[in-house]
C-alpha cells in the first residue's frame, strides 16, 4: 500500500493542487513554499499523534489569495497497491477492485467545523466519525526543529518499553534475577555514598535550616543519597553514552545525536512496525540537519534503504537529492499566489529527461534542483566568465538563487527537459559552430540550428560552400535567428565566447594579455581555455561592467527579469 497522490484545495499555501508520489520521495522546495503544510495535511488524516484537537481548522489554515479568503479546506489522499488483509479488513467496502481507497478531510470557515471521508472512489465518498483506520495504517513523523536531547530520552525510553516487552519467559526470568541483584547493588551504593563526608555534612545544615522553618521538622529528615532511586528509576534514567577504543566518552555533537537519534527511531519502527497486521508511512523533515556532506548522502541512502516502508522526505541538500531518482522528486514552488507542484509531482516525464544525462548526474545538477533560474553554458570558461560578470554587474547569484551550469558540451537539451519539468526558468548560450556534413560536400549551421531545434523551429538548410559564422553575421542570418531565440531565453554566440570578449573589450584584453591584435589575443584564449580565462579576469576585474549592454550580459539579464517573472 502507498499514498499515490494528495489532493490539497483551499489548505494554506495551496489554492487547488494535485501532488503525486512515489514509492520514495523527496521533496524539495525554498523556504516558506508550503514543504511542512504538505506533510502536516498528510498528517492530519494519518498520523496518531495528532489528536483529534490538533485537526480541528484554524482561520489561519484557510488559502489566502490576493483578492478573497477561501470558505473550505479539502485534503483528499488517493492510496493504491492495498493488499495488505488488515488494512482491506478495517477500510471494509472502501477498497475499489484495483486497490485504491480515498480518504478526505474538509472543513468551513464559516464554523471551523471537519468532517471525514473514506470511500473506493471520489464519487463514493462516505463520511466517518473518527480516524479508526488509524490502528492499521499510519503515519510516523520527525519535525524538522527537533529537539535532539529530548527526542533521543524519549526514543530510548519506548525501544527499552519494546525490547522488554518482546522477551520471552526465559528471558524474562533472567532479566529479572539480574534486576534483584542490581537492587542489592544500588543498597550498597546509598550506603556507600550517605558515608561521604561531606555529603553527611550538608545534609546536616540542610536538616538544621528545616528546624528553624517549621517545628513538625523537629523528627523530620531529609538525606541526600541514592536511597529513592529505586532500581525502575535507575533503569528509566539510563543515558546513552558512546565508546570509542576502548574508553567511554561523552556523545558527539548535534550531526552525531542526529544521527544517533534516528538509528534509535528506526530501531524502534522496526520493533513496532507489525508488518502483518498495519502498513506505517514514514515522513522525516531535513534530515540532513547538522551533518557535512558526506553523511547526508549516507543518512539519505539508509532511510530510503533501511525503512520497511513508503518513505517522504522534506530536504534543502543536493547531497540528499542525488540519491533520488528525478521521477521520486516533488519540487514546489509559487505560481499565482499560491504553491503548486512541478509537473504534479513525481513524474515520468521528469525520469523521462533524466536518462539522457548519464554520467552528468552529480552534485551541481542536484544543486540546480533548488535554483529560481540556471544560466546553461558550455564548459567551465563560461562559468568562470560568467560568475565574475554576474559580479561586475551587481548580479548577486546567490541573493536571487540563480546558478550557473555546464553541460559539459552542447547537450542543452536534456537539461532544458529536466527544468522545464521541475518548473525551474533557465536561458542558454552556445557558440555559432559552424560544421562540415559527414560523408557530404556540404557545410551547416550547427550552431543556430542547435538554437532553433531546442525551441522547435524550422532549422535552416545546409550550405553548398565553405562559410565561417563571421559570414553568418555578415549576411543577417545571425541576428535573424537572434531576434527569434532571445526573448525564449536562448542566446547565441556570434563566434564563440573568446572571440566575443576580444571583439566587445578589444582594447583592455589585448592589453591585460600582452597582445598586439585580437587574432592573437583570441588564439591565446582557445588554447588553455579555463586557466586563461582565470588570467585574464583577473586583469580585467575592474573593466568588466564595460560588458553590460552587450551581447554577451544579455543571458544575465534576461535569467534575472524570467526569475522575478
Amino acid at each position: 500500500m502507498k499514498i499515490d497522490n494528495v489532493h490539497l484545495k483551499g489548505f494554506r499555501n495551496f489554492a487547488d493542487s494535485r501532488i503525486n508520489f512515489n514509492e520514495n520521495t523527496l521533496i524539495i522546495g525554498s523556504n516558506d513554499v508550503g514543504k511542512s503544510n504538505l506533510l502536516h495535511a498528510l498528517r492530519m488524516l494519518l498520523d496518531k499523534s495528532l489528536s483529534e484537537a490538533d485537526i480541528e481548522p484554524d482561520e489561519l489554515d484557510f488559502h489566502i489569495s490576493a483578492t478573497e479568503v477561501a470558505d473550505e479546506i479539502s485534503i483528499t489522499v488517493k492510496f493504491s497497491e492495498i493488499t495488505e488483509d488488515a488494512v482491506v479488513s478495517v477500510l471494509k467496502g472502501s477498497v475499489s477492485e484495483g486497490n485504491e481507497t480515498f480518504l478526505r478531510y474538509t472543513a468551513q470557515r464559516i464554523n471551523l467545523d471537519y468532517k471525514l471521508f473514506v470511500g473506493s472512489s471520489l464519487d463514493d465518498l462516505q463520511e466517518i466519525s473518527s480516524r479508526f483506520y488509524l490502528k492499521h495504517m499510519h503515519l510516523k513523523y520527525i519535525e524538522s526543529q527537533r529537539d535532539l536531547d529530548k527526542f533521543i530520552r524519549k526514543e530510548k525510553r519506548q525501544l527499552l518499553k519494546i525490547a522488554q516487552e518482546s522477551l520471552s519467559e526465559n528471558e524474562k526470568e533472567e532479566d529479572d534475577e539480574l534486576l534483584g541483584e542490581i537492587s542489592s547493588d544500588l543498597e550498597t551504593l546509598n550506603e556507600k555514598v550517605s558515608q561521604l563526608i561531606y555529603v553527611d555534612k550538608a545534609t546536616k545544615d540542610v536538616n538544621d535550616e528545616l528546624k528553624k522553618l517549621a517545628h513538625h521538622y523537629a523528627d523530620y529528615e531529609v538525606q541526600l543519597d541514592t536511597g529513592a532511586i529505586q532500581v525502575n528509576d535507575f533503569i528509566e534514567k539510563l543515558q546513552l553514552g558512546a565508546n570509542t577504543n576502548g574508553s567511554n566518552v561523552m556523545l558527539g555533537g548535534d550531526g552525531r545525536n542526529n544521527q544517533i537519534l534516528l538509528a534509535l527511531w528506526k530501531a524502534k519502527s522496526a520493533k513496532e512496525h507489525d508488518l502483518d497486521n498495519e502498513v506505517i508511512f514514514y515522513v522525516i523533515e531535513e534530515p540532513e540537519a547538522h551533518l557535512h556532506p558526506h553523511q547526508q548522502r549516507k543518512l539519505a541512502e539508509y532511510l530510503i534503504d533501511e525503512l520497511p516502508g513508503q518513505t517522504i522526505i522534506s530536504s534543502h541538500s543536493p547531497q540528499i537529492t542525488v540519491n533520488f531518482s528525478p521521477d521520486s522528486i516533488i519540487r514546489l514552488l509559487h505560481h499565482d499566489s499560491a504553491t503548486v507542484a512541478a509537473s504534479d509531482g513525481c513524474s515520468n516525464c521528469i525520469e523521462a529527461g533524466w536518462e539522457g544525462m548519464s554520467y552528468r548526474m552529480s552534485i551541481l545538477p542536484a544543486e540546480a534542483f533548488f535554483s529560481n533560474g540556471i544560466f546553461l553554458v558550455e564548459g567551465p570558461s563560461e562559468i568562470l566568465f560568467y560568475q565574475s560578470l554576474s559580479k561586475a554587474l551587481n548580479i548577486d547569484l546567490d541573493y536571487e538563487n540563480l546558478s550557473v551550469l555546464s553541460v559539459d558540451g552542447i547537450s542543452f537539451r536534456v537539461y532544458i527537459s529536466i527544468l522545464d519539468s521541475l518548473g525551474i526558468a533557465w536561458t542558454m548560450r552556445t557558440d555559432n559552430d559552424i560544421s562540415k556534413v559527414p560523408r557530404k560536400a556540404e557545410w551547416q549551421y550547427a550552431g543556430i540550428n542547435r538554437c532553433l531545434g531546442i525551441l522547435g523551429k524550422e532549422p535552416l538548410k545546409n550550405n553548398d560552400a565553405e562559410f565561417t559564422a563571421q559570414e553568418t553575421i555578415d549576411n543577417g542570418e545571425w541576428q535573424a535567428a537572434s531576434d527569434l531565440l532571445n526573448d525564449k531565453g536562448v542566446f547565441l554566440s556570434k563566434v564563440d565566447l573568446e572571440t566575443d570578449i576580444v571583439n566587445e573589450l578589444p582594447e583592455e584584453v589585448k592589453t591585460a594579455l600582452g597582445k598586439t591584435d585580437s587574432e592573437s589575443a583570441i588564439k591565446y584564449l582557445q588554447e588553455k581555455k579555463a586557466l586563461r580565462m582565470r588570467e585574464l579576469l583577473r586583469s580585467i576585474k575592474d573593466d568588466l561592467h564595460k560588458f553590460n549592454g552587450g551581447e554577451l550580459a544579455k543571458p544575465l539579464h534576461k535569467l534575472l527579469a524570467l526569475k522575478r517573472g
